[in-house]
C-alpha cells in the first residue's frame, strides 16, 4: 500500500528533477521530498478510515483530491468520496456533490441533479453555500422553474445567516424590483452588510461591487431613507 501510494505521490507531483532526487536519494531537508513524504503519508492515513465509512474524513479526503493539494486535481478521485459522504449525510459533501453537477467536473453536467444535492443540503443541513446556489439556479431557471419569488426566499435564508455574496444579490433583487416593489431601504441595507465583506464578494465575482451598488443606489434615495437602512444594518445580527 505505501509503495503505491508513494507512487501516486510521485505521479501526481511530476517527476521533477527533485522528485528524482526523492527516488535516488538527496537531502532530508529537501522540500519536495519532504513535501511527498507528507502527501503519502496523509493519504495512506485517511483511505482506510474512509473505506469504513469516516464521514468525515471521506469528505477530507475528497477535499484533498479536489483541491488537487498535492498535485493535480483529481475530480473523479474527489466525486467518489464526495458522494459516499452526501449520501450518508453530509451537507457539505451534498453541497460539492451538487456543484461537481453543476459544473460538469467528472460527471455530466446537469443542473437538474445539482439542485436536488442542493435541496438536500440546503433544506436539511441549512447549508448557507448550498441556498446561495439555489438561489442562483431558481434566478436564472436552471434545472428548476425560473421563480425570483424561490431565488428571493433562498438567498434570504443565505443573507441572514451573514453569507455576504447572498446579501449582495439580495440587495440587487431588492434595488431592481425582483422581490416585487422597488425597495431602497431594503437593497441598502443588504448592500451595507454585504460591504463588510466585500473581499469575499468581490472573490465571488469581481463584478459584484457592494459599495459601488450602494452608491448608486443611494442617488434614488432622500436623506431619512439613508438613515434608516443604515440603521437597520447596523442593528441587524445573524440567524443561527
Amino acid at each position: 500500500m505505501r509503495k503505491l501510494l508513494f507512487l501516486f505521490a510521485v505521479a501526481t507531483l511530476g517527476l521533477s528533477g527533485f522528485a528524482g532526487w526523492f527516488f535516488f536519494g538527496g537531502p532530508d531537508d529537501d522540500p519536495t521530498r519532504i513535501k511527498m513524504a507528507a502527501a503519502v503519508a496523509e493519504i495512506e492515513a485517511l483511505i482506510p478510515k474512509a473505506k469504513k465509512g469516516d464521514v468525515k474524513v471521506q469528505y477530507q479526503l475528497a477535499s484533498l483530491y479536489y483541491r488537487g493539494k498535492y498535485g493535480p486535481k483529481d475530480f473523479g478521485a474527489a466525486f467518489k468520496w464526495f458522494s459516499r459522504a452526501a449520501e450518508k449525510g453530509h451537507t457539505g459533501a451534498q453541497y460539492a456533490v451538487g456543484a461537481m453537477y453543476a459544473k460538469g467536473e467528472s460527471v455530466p453536467q446537469s443542473y437538474f441533479r445539482a439542485a436536488e444535492w442542493y435541496k438536500l443540503s440546503a433544506n436539511l443541513g441549512h447549508n448557507v453555500e448550498a441556498q446561495l446556489a439555489l438561489g442562483h439556479l431558481y434566478f436564472k431557471g436552471q434545472g428548476v422553474p425560473h421563480d425570483y419569488a424561490e431565488a428571493l426566499d433562498w438567498y434570504t435564508k443565505a443573507a441572514h445567516r451573514g453569507q455576504p455574496v447572498a446579501q449582495h444579490y439580495l440587495g440587487a433583487m431588492y434595488a431592481e424590483g425582483w422581490a416585487g416593489e422597488f425597495d431602497a431601504v431594503r437593497a441598502y441595507q443588504w448592500f451595507t452588510l454585504a460591504a463588510r465583506q466585500k473581499e469575499r464578494v468581490l472573490g465571488y465575482d469581481p463584478k459584484l461591487d457592494s459599495l459601488a451598488a450602494r452608491a448608486r443606489l443611494a442617488t434614488k434615495m432622500n436623506q431619512n431613507q439613508i438613515k434608516r437602512a443604515t440603521e437597520a444594518a447596523e442593528n441587524w445580527r445573524p440567524r443561527r
